[in-house]
């Protein structure tokens, strides 16, 4: 047995909210509480005399749930967050730290979402281990959903959420054990699972450490026509059971894998891989093809693109650069170039200005003869890297930071660590319109 296997009971982080505490929140007394902290600019950092006028009213137990509420509906409903506000969604999103952390997001549910729609639409799906219903508000666009959730506090933020959320399709929230579901399998159409990779405060990523474990979740493939199971990216996909294997990136950070088994993963080719990159305000990009590794690096042409990080996990990058025309810089296909200037969703550019090989003092005497005076531009240096080369990247940005507004990309090349010096191009949300720093 792995001598890092976690307990069999899950044991959740709820920040020190109890149920009866949150539950309040949703009582006449208890939205006057959630309206009294929201009136704070800051709900996390509330001044003791706010607090102390509260406890007058109400009892520090629920105080303190309604805070905690309060800052992750802040965080979740952000323009950036994982739940934006908008107008079908205008109410509170129930959330406590660590279940938001681990939520799938409103663009990540809708891109999973899709695949369900294709292979079954209007089907009952089993969002296993659901949380606070980040998945489940996605799913029901595809069809109706039976959410089951162990942890009592969590089961309930999910019934919240999805009450007030407006997809397609039903939503049922059982407070429920997944390995001793009261319901026949044979009732489900498709399944989709989040097993527990974090317990008692630790991170797992060996799929033998999740739970509910490996005998619960292949069950579920065996019984269940269609599936799809929630994975880290830092999975050793080696371990898996036989299925197609999707790494999604949403805004340039890989959130989740997901192995897709059935009649899904036959469809989408369980001998090959997928990535999907997500990005504000475009559609939603994919490739599929065999994972392979870099074969042969090149020097930077005019311009280096950073590849996202879904698309380097995947295995992907020698089939993206087939498609693109491009060529490795780096041996994992981090870092590609190419002698024209391409946009495209997996990429971000930087315009070459300098290439030589890297130690401090070069990249001092370069950037001390060719400073740019930040004012008035569009940033501050920054640093990059690639390769494992344990480098203190904060440290060197500090030092280095009057130097004007370049992009130091320092890689392990095949002739020893270059450092290339460039400059990053800039798009904005609303269009493809790209602009340099001055």
């Amino acid at each position: 047995m792995n001598r890092h296997r976690i307990c069999a009971e899950y044991l959740p982080d709820n920040a020190g909210c109890t149920l009866p505490a949150v539950q309040f929140l949703a009582t006449p007394s208890g939205r006057d509480l959630l309206e009294a902290v929201e009136q704070s600019t800051d709900a996390a950092h509330m001044e003791v005399a706010s607090i102390a006028h509260l406890r007058r009213r109400w009892p520090a137990q629920y105080i303190h749930a309604a805070v905690t509420i309060c800052e992750c509906h802040r965080r979740a409903s952000a323009a950036a967050g994982k739940f934006p506000a908008d107008h079908t969604n205008p109410g509170l999103f129930w959330a406590v730290p660590e279940a938001l952390q681990q939520a799938t997001s409103r663009a990540v549910a809708a891109h999973k979402a899709t695949r369900f729609a294709a292979a079954m639409p209007g089907s009952l799906i089993l969002d296993a281990c659901c949380g606070i219903g980040g998945d489940a508000l996605g799913l029901a666009n595809a069809g109706r959903v039976l959410a089951v959730e162990v942890d009592p506090l969590r089961a309930w933020l999910a019934q919240r959420n999805t009450m007030a959320g407006n997809a397609r399709y039903p939503i049922t929230v059982l407070q429920a054990d997944i390995r001793r579901a009261p319901f026949l399998l044979s009732s489900i159409g498709g399944f989709h699972i989040d097993p527990a990779r974090r317990n008692r405060g630790r991170r797992y990523a060996m799929y033998e450490d999740m739970l509910p474990g490996p005998d619960t979740i292949e069950m579920l493939i065996r019984e269940i026509p269609h599936g799809a199971i929630k994975l880290s990216p830092a999975t050793d996909f080696s371990r898996l059971p036989p299925g197609h294997l999707e790494l999604i990136g949403e805004n340039r950070v890989t959130v989740q894998a997901v192995l897709w088994t059935g009649k899904i993963a036959a469809t989408l080719d369980p001998t090959a891989r997928s990535s999907t990159v997500l990005t504000n305000h475009r559609p939603p990009w994919s490739l599929t093809g065999k994972p392979e590794t870099v074969t042969r690096l090149f020097l930077p042409a005019k311009w280096i693109y950073e590849v996202d990080g879904a698309v380097i996990r995947s295995g992907l990058c020698p089939e993206l650069l087939r498609r693109i025309s491009c060529a490795a810089v780096t041996i994992d296909g981090g870092y590609i170039t190419s002698t024209d200037h391409l946009t495209h969703p997996a990429l971000t550019a930087f315009r070459v200005c300098h290439v030589m090989p890297y130690s401090e003092r070069n990249l001092r005497r370069w950037l001390a003869e060719n400073k740019i005076h930040s004012a008035g531009t569009s940033g501050c240096l920054e640093i990059k890297t690639r390769g494992g080369l344990g480098l203190d990247t904060d440290a060197l940005q500090r030092q280095l930071k009057d130097f004007g507004p370049w992009t130091i990309l320092i890689y392990r090349a095949e002739n020893g660590i270059t450092a290339a010096i460039t400059q990053r191009y800039l798009t904005t949300p609303e269009s493809d319109s790209l602009t340099l720093p001055r």
